[in-house]
């Protein structure tokens, strides 16, 4: 992590215009292509919603401005995100969050997360979440062909951390497309980062089924 002097910074001036806005917030809705990675995460072992994870989580940590967060009034830059994800386990009706450090191997990352679903005690363990900003918050809605969400939150302009749910996928000529939100905070990201985020998405899940 570093810390951005915002006197030289290049975003000095859209950061701070957007800061001043009451409710910097907003939402992305868009389908993802993923024809192919539910047959390549089942060869693999692999769970689909933590495949998901690991690319989105992956494609978070490549688009630099996913990265910058505000901590006590400084802007500070992150080397890497983590996520933090709504999952429900077994046969339990009620979700329980989940927050595991990224991994760079998909196999660890898979291994990983299903450990700490098996080994969580609580609903809301906060621990791995205290005094920390270095994370991306997700909500898995994938019994829903949803084609917009919105996300609960404190009205803290101050608050950086992206939120992703993804929903439920459908067929269409030929294709597996899979409805996919992002709320971001327009002080660090503008749509041409949520862009990148988009295209850098598709790239490496094209990538990630070619290993």
């Amino acid at each position: 992590m570093k810390e951005i002097d915002i006197e030289t910074w290049s975003r000095k001036e859209h950061f701070q215009f957007f800061l001043r806005s009451d409710l910097p917030f907003y939402n992305v809705n868009f389908n993802v292509d993923i024809t192919g990675l539910k047959e390549y995460a089942r060869s693999c072992g692999l769970s689909l919603t933590n495949t998901l994870l690991f690319l989105a989580v992956k494609t978070l940590n490549r688009v630099e401005n996913f990265r910058y967060r505000l901590m006590d009034g400084k802007v500070v830059l992150y080397d890497r995100i983590n996520p933090s994800f709504a999952c429900i386990r077994g046969n339990e009706d009620l979700f329980r969050m989940i927050t595991v450090e990224f991994e760079d191997d998909i196999a660890v990352f898979d291994t990983k997360a299903k450990a700490a679903i098996e080994r969580s005690t609580s609903y809301f363990d906060l621990s791995m979440l205290k005094g920390r900003s270095d994370f991306a918050f997700f909500s898995p809605l994938p019994w829903i062909p949803f084609t917009a969400v919105d996300h609960t939150m404190s009205l803290k302009k101050e608050d950086c951390i992206p939120r992703i749910s993804w929903g439920k996928f459908s067929e269409a000529d030929g294709k597996v497309l899979l409805p996919f939100n992002i709320q971001v905070n327009h002080v660090f990201i503008d749509g041409v980062h949520v862009g990148q985020f988009y295209q850098t998405l598709h790239e490496l899940i094209r990538e990630q089924m070619k290993k």
